[in-house]
């Protein structure tokens, strides 16, 4: 078990809206099960969940480099909205 204070604040990051980290997650969210071939939309876990309702069908978030860049801990950013 890690140290709860470091969960605390991972909770609390915001992933930034910008080109660099889009040009990171459509190789993630584009062929995500649950959103595949996006579209016009990109950036879950800075921009909010998508527009269209989705199913569950498995989640690609955990693998993508952004998850660990900014220490994410959730998943289906796309079903249920930004970091907080």
């Amino acid at each position: 078990m890690g140290d709860p204070y470091i969960y605390c604040i991972s909770d609390m990051v915001k992933v930034e809206d910008n080109y660099e980290n889009e040009t990171i997650c459509i190789k993630f969210c584009g062929v995500c099960p649950t959103y595949p071939g996006v579209k016009s939309e990109l950036l879950f876990c800075a921009r909010g969940k998508s527009i269209s309702p989705k199913r569950k069908s498995g989640c690609n978030c955990g693998l993508c480099d952004l998850w660990n860049k900014y220490d994410l801990t959730d998943f289906y950013y796309c079903i249920e909205g930004a970091t907080k």
